[in-house]
């Protein structure tokens, strides 16, 4: 019986978009896709999100591979990426939905210490039971290790748990770790009715 709904955060429960967070400033289009590839496209946004890199390290790594006349709007990208996240629309009322017909609640995600910083645009995220983030755990996914850490640390069973993530790699992961997952491509109707299938005693 699934009694536990997990969600990820981008592109789940907020848009997270490089391409328009690059887009909204001020430089030509080889600009932004030297921005977009160098920062957010980087193995060292993905060491930021794990926790192993802090964001003034990797404004420094970033910069050393920009041309001088980006650093100015690179450190402000690093500084205000997250102002420009918004609730999806389809996904700002699923978890209090979920949690008055009894579900419990958890954020799973990738997601660097600016998370704190942003929490609040997050669709009802007073309602989550736990919020698990990589950076918290210098783990991430889809490394078995950040499921197994996220069950222990709730005391939950996987097999009582429902995922959804919008990384098919993650998707496996939960899948291998003993969690069911849905691949969420912005196909809500598709979600809507996997979920009326999990019915609470």
């Amino acid at each position: 019986m699934i009694k536990n709904i997990v969600f990820d955060l981008g592109n789940v429960l907020v848009d997270f978009d490089p391409v328009r967070f690059v887009r909204e400033k001020n430089v030509n289009d080889q600009q932004q896709e030297l921005l977009r590839s160098e920062i957010f496209g980087s193995v060292d946004w993905l060491r930021f999100d794990k926790g192993t890199m802090t964001r003034d390290e990797l404004a420094l790594t970033v910069k050393a591979r920009l041309p001088e006349d980006l650093h100015m709007i690179a450190d402000d990208l690093l500084e205000t990426w997250y102002n420009d996240l918004h609730p999806l629309p389809q996904m700002a009322e699923l978890p209090q939905q979920l949690k008055e017909k009894g579900f419990n609640l958890y954020i799973l995600s990738n997601a660097p210490q600016d998370y704190y910083l942003y929490e609040d645009k997050v669709p009802g995220h007073h309602s989550f039971d736990g919020i698990f983030i990589s950076s918290d755990w210098k783990l991430a996914k889809p490394e078995h290790e950040i499921f197994r850490a996220f069950y222990s640390h709730f005391r939950l069973n996987p097999a009582e748990c429902y995922f959804i993530d919008d990384n098919a790699a993650n998707i496996l992961a939960a899948e291998e770790t003993g969690m069911r997952g849905f691949h969420f491509k912005n196909n809500f109707d598709s979600l809507n009715k996997e979920l009326s299938q999990f019915k609470l005693p």
